[in-house]
């Protein structure tokens, strides 16, 4: 299903009836396995982690995201990623309505490209770092939040 939809009908068709009928018991039932593994990736951790370390030395960042070369009051405790857990079953619809969502936004954004194939693989990588932009920012400004964030004591009632 993913072949036609990815390539088109007719050549998703006629790639299948040129291949090898092995690649296609082995192949075709890895491309849902490397989605999954593809997706349980958590990469803009990383980023993230690089972008902290390396950002005052790279002044357009900062510029572009506020906050992220600032130096904080107190580095917040990191949390454990096996501490976030996402449920296997948001994880295996996501990874299955990947090459759709990518279809749709190549199609969107990359209508110019001739090849239905380019086409999808580029509004892939276009959702992936879309997306994982606003992750990163997100966590960016969760981090500082935590980092400014104060523990006052409780006032004291007078009439208590």
């Amino acid at each position: 299903i993913h072949i036609y939809q990815v390539v088109g009908h007719k050549e998703g068709l006629d790639v299948m009836e040129r291949a090898d009928p092995l690649f296609l018991l082995i192949g075709l039932p890895t491309i849902p396995v490397m989605l999954i593994l593809g997706k349980m990736i958590r990469w803009e951790d990383y980023v993230l982690r690089l972008w902290r370390k390396y950002s005052n030395k790279l002044q357009i960042l900062n510029s572009i995201f506020p906050g992220i070369g600032c130096p904080v009051p107190r580095i917040p405790a990191e949390a454990n990623p096996l501490a976030d857990h996402v449920s296997a079953t948001r994880i295996l619809c996501g990874a299955l309505v990947f090459p759709t969502i990518a279809t749709i936004v190549g199609k969107l954004m990359f209508s110019s490209v001739n090849s239905n194939l380019q086409r999808t693989i580029l509004g892939g990588i276009a959702f992936v770092a879309i997306k994982g932009a606003f992750k990163v920012y997100f966590k960016q400004q969760q981090y500082l939040r935590q980092a400014h964030r104060k523990i006052l004591n409780y006032p004291e009632q007078e009439g208590a």
